[in-house]
């Protein structure tokens, strides 16, 4: 572990009050985020371009082109001003003198699918909202009931309610489709490292990943804890450090990085082991720092290794299809990559972390394989 780390390490043995917290959560915490800390503001915001000098579809011609990359978002903000400020600039790659970045260290992406990209921010107080219809960007979260001292996870509902995981206080924070509050739940007798969230409109149940609880929490919409899925162990249906959750476009299957395992985990949504697949190592298919998991609207599998600074794709049973990205701060790369969603658009989100940014991709292949 290098010097940096160690600090990363230190610093989050104590919460903002400097009250101690238990060395065991924070190795936890240590392991699912990292950063500093920023403030927050609210920008204007220009159209997401793509540098052209890099690669921008996956596979590379002559094959059919099956992934396409769109931009990023990565916003930068003049110091000083922390409520409101008017710059018609949103920096894609490009560096604003004098500025402040307003994504410090993002962990979670989540997408509604109407043009508004929610994001956590490990190195931040509250979330962050970005309004690509209205070129904009907001926090929720910053004062009052809602408080998010420290969020990780964040989903939506169909009727565009946000579900958002905060890891200090150890609850789901939930925010109507303007950003204000509604309620909250969990708690420390309940929760104690919710991570990855996914919402099962069909049953109308949030999946919340506990990563230190190895478990995979289901509440009902009123914040009812109904039943938990798994137990800490390496057998089937077990897990060691979970961390992202996602549902197929059916919301009939449910799919965990079981990051520690070093696999990804299939379910029923009652809670029924399917199968599971994966195995660590360096090879392609292989996983080293599984974080983020998704499904497109043909059922392929997306996973984020932070290890390998790309996202895979893969079948249901495992088998790669394609792999994205490179270590780089370039357009077409990664460094430590987390938090990945795919909405129903079939647009790819990918939370990019030490380069700050947003990444967004599309799947534009046919029905059949990438």
């Amino acid at each position: 572990m290098n010097v940096k780390s160690h600090n990363i390490l230190f610093n989050l043995s104590e919460n903002i009050s400097g009250q101690l917290i238990p060395i065991t959560t924070a190795i936890a915490i240590f392991m699912l985020v990292s950063g500093c800390a920023g403030s927050g503001a609210v920008v204007k915001i220009a159209e997401p371009k793509v540098d052209t000098s890099v690669q921008s579809v996956w596979p590379a011609p002559p094959e059919q082109a099956r992934i396409r990359y769109l931009g990023s978002l990565k916003t930068r903000k003049p110091g000083g001003d922390t409520q409101k400020l008017s710059v018609s600039d949103i920096l894609l790659g490009k560096k604003q003198q004098g500025s402040e970045t307003v994504l410090t260290s993002p962990y979670g992406v989540h997408s509604n699918s109407k043009g508004k990209v929610f994001v956590t921010d490990t190195g931040n107080t509250g979330l962050v909202v970005f309004d690509l219809k209205q070129n904009s960007v907001a926090y929720w979260g910053k004062s009052g009931p809602g408080f998010l001292q420290k969020a990780l996870g964040v989903t939506s509902d169909a009727q565009g309610n946000v579900y958002v995981s905060d890891i200090f206080d150890k609850r789901i924070v939930v925010f109507d489709k303007d950003g204000n509050y509604r309620n909250a739940f969990g708690g420390k007798d309940i929760l104690s490292t919710p991570s990855g969230l996914a919402f099962n409109n069909s049953t109308q149940q949030l999946y919340v990943v506990d990563a230190k609880k190895n478990q995979v929490l289901v509440f009902n919409k009123q914040g009812k804890l109904e039943f938990t899925i798994g137990e800490q162990g390496n057998e089937p249906g077990k897990f060691s450090f979970p961390t992202n959750i996602s549902l197929n476009a059916e919301n009939s299957l449910l799919f965990v990085a079981d990051s520690m395992n070093f696999r990804v985990q299939v379910f029923k949504a009652d809670g029924t082991f399917i199968n599971t697949f994966g195995v660590n190592g360096n090879r392609p298919g292989d996983f080293s720092r599984l974080k983020g998991i998704g499904l497109d609207t043909q059922g392929h599998v997306y996973a984020v290794d932070a290890a390998f600074n790309n996202f895979q794709v893969l079948d249901q049973q495992g088998q790669l299809l394609l792999a994205v990205g490179r270590a780089s701060v370039k357009a077409d790369g990664f460094y430590l990559p987390t938090g990945l969603h795919v909405d129903r658009n079939n647009k790819i989100f990918i939370a990019d972390q030490y380069n700050q940014r947003i990444q967004m991709f599309e799947y534009i292949g046919a029905a059949d394989n990438p």
